[in-house]
């Protein structure tokens, strides 16, 4: 989509209400300047519907742990699955990273980012695990889970769902990464906003 096409097309579909509704084609259209654009155009108290394919993965989640499911969304402000403008950016096809999974507070967190990785204990097993990757051999899933860690933020829920895994052999993954002293587990939200890329 075309810069100025965009901007016609948030300064002709203005909030009602306070809410958008953005079609799936610009989630899929745009890039990272044009989404910062796209933000811009709105207040902060806008909301707006997460994409479809964001929505499968939750619908998911509530099936497979309803009470992460229910500490994301239990809110009677909003329905489920309507977000803050400023998330926007996250959920664009050319860097689409999903909804930021950090801030449960009934249930423990497993939201990491490479800084959780110990630096001399890890890298051996991420660089491990990178080439293994490239000579096309299988991963155990603590080595895909490090090798993710390693490139950006993940969270459990969304790594499991993404690569077809059960949540039970992800968190007994994390268990092992930090039991062997190769990841740092921050459960708590407070302890985890400093590393929370919005």
């Amino acid at each position: 989509m075309e810069t100025t096409e965009l901007i016609y097309w948030c300064r002709e579909n203005r909030p009602n209400n306070g809410i958008i509704d953005i079609p799936e084609s610009i989630f899929k259209s745009i890039n990272e300047e044009q989404a910062q654009l796209f933000i811009n155009e709105y207040s902060n108290d806008t909301i707006f519907k997460l994409p479809e394919r964001e929505i499968k993965f939750f619908e998911w989640l509530k099936e497979n742990e309803p009470l992460v499911w229910q500490d994301i969304w239990d809110d009677e402000l909003y329905p489920p699955y309507f977000v803050s403008i400023g998330l926007f950016h996250r959920f664009i096809d050319c860097d689409y990273k999903g909804y930021p999974m950090c801030d449960l507070q009934s249930n423990d967190n497993y939201y990491f980012v490479p800084q959780h990785l110990a630096d001399k204990e890890s890298k051996i097993l991420v660089e491990s695990a990178k080439t293994r990757y490239i000579d096309k051999e299988p991963l155990t899933i603590p080595q895909w889970l490090a090798l993710s860690i390693s490139m950006g933020h993940v969270d459990i829920w969304h790594f499991a769902y993404k690569n077809g895994l059960s949540i039970s052999d992800c968190k007994y993954s994390v268990n092992m990464l930090v039991e062997e002293n190769l990841l740092v587990h921050l459960k708590e939200a407070e302890h985890l906003s400093v590393f929370v890329e919005v």
